[in-house]
């Protein structure tokens, strides 16, 4: 598989937004995540309020040799997740189905963490083997379960030390 990662900053984030759509779109309407189309329209915006309004946000694409849009990670400091300490929050995780499981999941992950300064940080994913399994293959520990207001499943929060 050939890609390139490359920064995902406030502007480029606007700029694709449709592509951003489409890929979650695609990425979440699956299992384990069975979202409606909406799902991807409200990830989307948080994303893009959040890349706007945030300083320390940190975004990294994964384009394909025409320079389309193949996954993207991105995070930012929050005390959300943790509801005291200031953590760097791994917010988002998308990988297009065609390309899961060839590692470019991990080289996102990997690509985004390693630029926030030390400290813990923390993600919230559905409390299901396959991603709680996969995010513990790469150093998180579950912190907590939680069920969000609303919610009819359970999560997790992940937290990982730098």
């Amino acid at each position: 598989m050939t890609y390139r990662l490359t920064d995902l900053t406030a502007g480029g984030a606007a700029e694709r937004r449709d592509e951003l759509l489409a890929l979650c779109a695609q990425a979440f309407c699956g299992a384990p995540w069975h979202e409606p189309p909406l799902g991807a329209v409200r990830t989307v915006d948080r994303l893009l309020d959040s890349a706007a309004g945030r300083p320390d946000y940190r975004g990294v694409a994964a384009l394909g040799p025409d320079g389309e849009l193949q996954g993207f990670a991105a995070g930012w400091t929050d005390t959300a997740l943790s509801g005291r300490e200031p953590a760097f929050e791994l917010a988002e995780l998308v990988v297009a189905p065609a390309r899961q499981g060839l590692g470019l999941g991990r080289a996102l992950h990997d690509a985004l963490l390693d630029g926030p300064p030390p400290g813990p940080r923390l993600l919230m994913t559905l409390d299901v083997p396959e991603l709680t399994g996969r995010y513990a293959r790469w150093g998180w520990t579950v912190a907590e379960r939680r069920r969000p207001a609303g919610e009819e499943r359970e999560y997790v929060v992940m937290r990982r030390e730098r």
